[in-house]
């Protein structure tokens, strides 16, 4: 089966990003200060899986996360870790590049 074009991950715009020098996470949402002073708000990955499966098109393979309790069960923070690069790791495995934190997160936790 092909992968759709929604699957793959996206392209961001070339060119530098602030980076992330906090970041807090509240029932999956993070909450990320940048070294511009901006504070910008983040779905997790494991929230957007979550959400996702509940969907017919995109939730193959995700809703075994529909079994465990879902995002309710993560207590706020998290082992988080800023890399160098401004990369955010949470529990070690879920990365976040800073382009994804920049261009993805929101303004307002409301747009989310």
């Amino acid at each position: 089966m092909k992968k759709k074009e929604t699957d793959s991950k996206p392209s961001y715009p070339e060119g530098d990003v602030p980076k992330a020098v906090k970041v807090e996470n509240a029932a999956n949402i993070l909450i990320i200060t940048f070294d511009n002073g901006d504070i910008r708000y983040l779905k997790s990955h494991y929230l957007n899986d979550y959400l996702d499966a509940y969907s017919l098109t995109k939730g193959r393979g995700k809703r075994r996360l529909l079994i465990g309790g879902g995002p309710t069960i993560m207590w706020l923070g998290t082992d988080i870790e800023i890399l160098e690069d401004g990369t955010v790791l949470l529990f070690g495995k879920d990365s976040y590049s800073p382009q994804e934190l920049w261009y993805e997160s929101q303004s307002r936790a409301t747009g989310l």
